[in-house]
């Protein structure tokens, strides 16, 4: 793991950030709904004494010259059992990138919540976590109901530019690159006072970006390709409800794209030519957590 970290941009509305969105929980929580501004009184389904949610996303993309992998978990638990009655949500999010075999987590985004009512004594406690580079940048707890306002960052990778001389017969060729990432956060937790309740209403949003280059050359004159990208762009959405008593309700999609490159070749002579070769993006893929 690296032991130095540059923050490069000290806010980015980066288009992978981590941002969460607030969403109203709705009146079935509170016993009742509102229909045509008159409240009714509802009455809870019959529901097994535990219930669970819960999926998970593993990948991995490309290799150890430019790649890496992901991880994506949502899980929700609902249970009601005598005076027992709890409301558990957690929601977790990391990337690790790879460039010119060099890797560092990207990023890491952890945070659960949970009501508990215990013979009518009510305990409420919640947990969140953002690391960047293997760094903590926030750590904390809430007892209640709470907001998280969205922060956006971009930091690089790689203290420096990388540089690797790799002989190819006679002669040889020298690789050059760096790499960063992009992420941010914002939360909306719900947990609300005389009721065994959890919400989230969350999506978790990170990137990496990498530069790979390889030149030959001879005194005076000198050319290469290049190749700028992104990867691990991906994105975990989430609408969450636990209730103890009205059951499990809500969503958790993860969306990434593995790749997106750009392609380029230049020479330097007295001067400096740059040629755009071609772009190149892997397909979007979706994947239902709950």
């Amino acid at each position: 793991m690296f032991t130095t970290i540059k923050k490069t941009l000290p806010l980015l509305a980066a288009t992978l950030c981590l941002t969460l969105a607030s969403q109203a929980q709705g009146g079935l929580g509170a016993g009742g709904i509102i229909t045509g501004g008159v409240w009714t009184q509802q009455t809870p389904p019959t529901l097994p004494s535990v219930q669970s949610s819960y999926n998970s996303y593993t990948r991995t993309i490309g290799n150890s010259w430019l790649g890496g992998s992901v991880y994506a978990y949502a899980n929700m638990v609902r249970q009601k059992s005598g005076t027992y009655q709890l409301g558990f949500a957690a929601a977790e999010f990391r990337g690790t990138a790879s460039v010119l075999n060099r890797s560092a987590e990207v990023a890491e985004i952890v945070g659960n919540a949970s009501n508990v009512m215990n013979a009518g004594v009510q305990t409420r406690s919640g947990m969140y976590r953002v690391e960047v580079l293997g760094f903590t940048v926030t750590n904390g707890s809430f007892t209640n109901s709470s907001t998280f306002g969205a922060v956006n960052s971009v930091y690089n990778l790689l203290p420096s530019s990388v540089s690797v001389s790799v002989p190819v017969g006679p002669v040889s060729v020298t690789l050059r690159g760096n790499a960063g990432c992009g992420f941010g956060r914002s939360a909306n937790w719900l947990l609300p006072a005389a009721t065994a309740s959890v919400g989230i209403n969350a999506s978790a949003n990170a990137y990496a970006f990498a530069n790979a280059s390889v030149s030959f050359g001879i005194p005076g004159f000198n050319v290469g390709v290049g190749i700028q990208g992104r990867v691990l762009e991906q994105t975990l959405t989430t609408g969450l409800n636990a209730n103890a008593v009205w059951g499990l309700s809500g969503h958790a999609t993860y969306t990434i794209q593995a790749i997106s490159l750009h392609l380029y070749a230049w020479a330097t002579a007295l001067y400096t030519w740059t040629t755009n070769l071609c772009s190149w993006s892997s397909g979007l893929v979706s994947f239902n957590l709950i």
